[in-house]
């Protein structure tokens, strides 16, 4: 099965890797040394910025 393209960037993985304290635990294309609980938190925290994004996008256009 083909592996489907990320996406986020990995310095925005890194990022928010860096945003909980793991960011010493992970490198470049390599997070499995990260807890369910910590991937979890990074997908959380991904979703958060692309809404906040997303509502200033819109009041911008108001």
């Amino acid at each position: 099965m083909a592996r489907r393209r990320s996406l986020l960037s990995e310095e925005t993985k890194l990022h928010l890797a860096r945003m909980q304290g793991a960011g010493d635990r992970v490198q470049p294309g390599d997070y499995g040394q990260l807890t369910s609980r910590e991937a979890g938190n990074m997908v959380k925290y991904a979703i958060q910025i692309a809404e906040q994004a997303l509502a200033g996008q819109s009041q911008q256009r108001q």
